[in-house]
């Protein structure tokens, strides 16, 4: 039986959720009227809930506030929270994101949209494109040291970008940084997650202001979405993120990070990507930079690679990757 606390004040609405989990069966529905009531229901622990429902327009708060409280008590901290309300606009999908949503409902909606909606509370079985590769499927609290609050699990980011509508992922640019983690643990003996948190650190660092979400997608990838088109060239940010991460280590005996940048993929005017095949270019993209940036290094080391002759022996800049 999944234990859903629905924080709502809207008598109508309440009826409708609660004959809808009824009908459905495996739900038990609990319902709070104000933020302040939803709180103290959390808090008290009484029962433990497995999935919250949030509308964001509150009597006494803001939807957005109640999940940042809700994100503080103790064992909330990765329990998936879904907000509900009648806005669709960009700014309040990011907020509500940017405070802990785990993913988003627009009123009206019909029953069975909520039910799967709800299936985040059970084990995830939604199908993915055989060209992603696949998630690592962990949450903030499985990587030690990441302090960034933009990084969520891969379901929550999935779940973001299909939130947007086509005219909002227009807005939205996806960039892929690879940390080469093979070569960064045979250097530096450090452990994959301590990569994973260097570099999720740096990247909230360089793109403040712009960093909406982010996850890791493989044992060497992480993927942001931000709010705007970076000014910077993959180079520029790379060196940048190197830097940080070189800044926040050096107390700690210091150590250098292999670290490639994709391009920024923001869909045209004209060609609105679905958010899923935004994320296969994104991924693309950082592959290919880090084969370039090997081949290289095989090449430094004497090595035969194939390859353009008139790439080899001279650094490649921005340009090459166009």
């Amino acid at each position: 039986m999944i234990r859903i606390l629905s924080i709502e004040d809207d008598l109508i609405m309440q009826d409708m959720i609660a004959a809808t989990l009824e009908a459905k069966g495996g739900y038990r529905v609990d319902f709070a009227d104000t933020g302040a009531q939803g709180l103290t229901m959390l808090s008290e622990g009484l029962r433990k809930f497995d999935c919250l429902l949030i509308d964001v327009n509150l009597p006494d708060m803001t939807g957005i506030g109640f999940l940042e409280n809700a994100r503080a008590l103790r064992g909330y901290d990765e329990t998936p929270m879904i907000v509900v309300t009648k806005s669709d606009d960009e700014t309040t999908i990011v907020d509500a994101f940017c405070a802990g949503a785990t993913d988003f409902l627009a009123k009206p909606f019909i029953p069975s949209e909520l039910i799967a909606r709800l299936s985040v509370a059970q084990p995830q079985t939604r199908q993915r494109s055989h060209d992603v590769p696949a998630p690592r499927r962990q949450t903030l609290p499985a990587v030690a040291g990441v302090t960034a609050p933009s990084y969520r699990s891969s379901d929550v980011f999935l779940n973001f970008l299909h939130s947007l509508d086509p005219g909002q992922v227009r807005k939205t640019t996806l960039i892929a940084v690879d940390h080469l983690a093979a070569h960064d643990m045979a250097a530096a003996h450090r452990d994959p997650e301590n990569v994973v948190a260097a570099v999720v650190n740096a990247m909230s660092f360089v793109f403040d202001g712009q960093l909406v979400i982010c996850t890791s997608m493989t044992e060497h990838q992480v993927v942001a979405a931000l709010s705007a088109r970076p000014s910077e060239t993959p180079l520029m940010l790379t060196h940048q993120l190197v830097e940080r991460i070189q800044v926040t280590h050096r107390n700690a005996g210091g150590w250098t990070p292999g670290i490639v940048v994709g391009n920024p993929i923001t869909p045209s005017m004209f060609f609105a990507d679905e958010p899923l095949r935004l994320l296969e270019r994104a991924l693309l993209s950082v592959e290919r930079r880090r084969r370039a940036v090997e081949s290289d290094r095989n090449v430094e080391n004497g090595l035969p690679i194939g390859g353009r002759a008139g790439m080899r022996g001279r650094i490649r800049t921005a340009d090459d990757f166009a």
